[in-house]
């Protein structure tokens, strides 16, 4: 026996047009335009940008926001009468987009340029996120890990890496890694998870094997004793 909706249908499968998690967003966001809405897209050079923006790489430019943006859908026609979006869509001015990246990630092509050119970019370092260690202090204090002793390791070891040709500051191990100290010792931290990055950090290179050895003494610190 069929459904009603088999019956309004004849029995054949259709699609239905639902807002997505980001319009949804936007419609939040309509409802307290004196309150900033903050989107984030957790490493956003993974997609294809033009394709998952799709008609917005334009309208999440400052300059398009608004309603004087209002853009046209491909799916307009779906989008029933009394819907805010009704006339058009458009990112509200109160809407924020912060996308995080990783830009030495070899799987991933280059950002497209126009879409870089939409967004202010702020480097993160490792020093800056340190303050991490210290809401985490209680359980790192019970294995005994001293913070400026963590600190002294993590500033030790990005400096052996900044020693290594063609690589630099954005190859810089950072203060979450550390963290794993909870749960394995120092030398279970580079065995099980240091030791496989830089070991791809140095994929290929000549000496790379020399290379890796002093990135491990500036770890142990070996390279302060005489």
């Amino acid at each position: 026996m069929k459904t009603t909706d088999e019956e309004k249908n004849g029995g054949t499968i259709v699609f239905e047009r639902k807002d997505g998690v980001f319009k949804k967003f936007c419609k939040d966001a309509l409802q307290a335009p004196d309150h900033k809405y903050v989107f984030i897209i957790d490493e956003i050079n993974r997609g294809e940008l033009s394709k998952v923006f799709g008609e917005l790489f334009f309208s999440i430019d400052p300059g398009y926001r608004g309603e004087d943006g209002r853009v046209k859908t491909q799916y307009q026609n779906l989008v029933e009468k009394g819907d805010e979006f009704a006339e058009g869509f458009y990112v509200p001015k109160n809407v924020y987009i912060i996308g995080t990246m990783n830009d030495i990630d070899r799987s991933v092509e280059s950002m497209d340029f126009a879409m870089r050119r939409r967004f202010a970019f702020k480097e993160i370092t490792p020093e800056s996120r340190v303050d991490m260690w210290y809401d985490e202090r209680d359980e790192l204090g019970k294995k005994a890990i001293k913070l400026d002793e963590l600190s002294l390791c993590m500033e030790r070891l990005n400096e052996a890496i900044d020693k290594v040709p063609g690589l630099g500051s954005a190859y810089h191990i950072g203060p979450s890694y550390f963290l794993k100290l909870k749960d394995c010792s120092k030398e279970e931290l580079w065995d099980y998870y240091l030791k496989g990055l830089v070991f791809e950090y140095l994929r290929g290179m000549p000496d790379a094997d020399k290379y890796l050895k002093d990135i491990k003494d500036a770890y142990d610190d070996k390279g302060n004793k005489k």
